[in-house]
């Protein structure tokens, strides 16, 4: 009795360390530090500047600015709006243009207006972002 008592304690310890030594989390987003979500503050950490004021009230958008003459960035606070689903789907139709998401991260949205193919980089250190 007493032997399967300590095979029982033993097993049960080594439980507690495999389970201890797995729950590590995801180390990745630990490293990633938290940014303030604003348009400014994204446009600060991505690098970009030479902003320019956008109506972006008229895609639905909390806030929104361009920079570098082809990059858009905008912050909708609701994600269940109907902006937010038209913008990051097939985009926001205005009538002149559509409004299509280049990517989008909680909530933030980075459009590429440009010719051609987005600076993938710049895409990847978008989607990367973590916000307070």
């Amino acid at each position: 009795m007493k032997k399967r008592k300590v095979f029982v304690l033993v097993l049960s310890l080594l439980l507690c360390i495999g389970l201890a030594a797995c729950g590590g989390g995801d180390s990745d987003q630990a490293d990633v530090p938290k940014i303030e979500k604003s348009v400014d503050a994204v446009a600060a950490e991505l690098g970009l500047s030479n902003k320019e004021e956008k109506a972006f009230d008229m895609i639905g958008a909390a806030d929104g600015a361009s920079y570098d003459g082809n990059i858009e960035l905008y912050l909708y606070e609701d994600q269940d709006s109907d902006a937010y689903k038209a913008v990051t789907g097939d985009g926001y139709d205005l009538g002149i243009t559509v409004v299509k998401a280049t990517a989008h991260n909680d909530g933030m949205i980075m459009v590429y207006t440009g010719d051609g193919e987005p600076d993938k980089d710049l895409v990847d250190q978008f989607n990367a972002l973590a916000f307070k």
